[in-house]
């Protein structure tokens, strides 16, 4: 849990890494960023939007186990949608959804390393 914490939603000047997807953050793309000091240290995170939602539709699924600290797991989402997807019941499509949301992240993640830095 964050000592304290301020989350912002911005236009990226420059080229960004999202701290989840590790897919770029394109110049004119909106992204949140959360800065924070988590156990007395500082520190400060960028997250593509797409990202963002993911998290959120995480959070309210009822198979998310836990007391609420996942909200502040930075830097895991991929591996936590993907642990989440198997307690979700087949046929409400959420299960499906929950892969490709992992789908997406790696396809966001493998899409920065066919572009070049700027």
């Amino acid at each position: 849990m964050a000592d304290f914490q301020v989350e912002t939603t911005r236009t990226a000047l420059k080229r960004h890494r999202c701290c989840e997807c590790r897919g770029h953050i394109e110049p004119g793309s909106q992204y949140r960023n959360l800065v924070g000091c988590w156990d007395g240290r500082m520190d400060e995170y960028k997250q593509c939007l797409p990202c963002v939602e993911a998290r959120k539709w995480a959070l309210k699924q009822p198979e998310w186990m836990g007391d609420g600290e996942h909200a502040y797991y930075l830097e895991q989402l991929e591996e936590e949608i993907q642990n989440l997807a198997p307690e979700i019941s087949i046929g409400d499509g959420r299960r499906f959804h929950a892969f490709r949301l992992v789908a997406q992240m790696r396809q966001r993640r493998q899409s920065q390393i066919a572009k070049p830095q700027r």
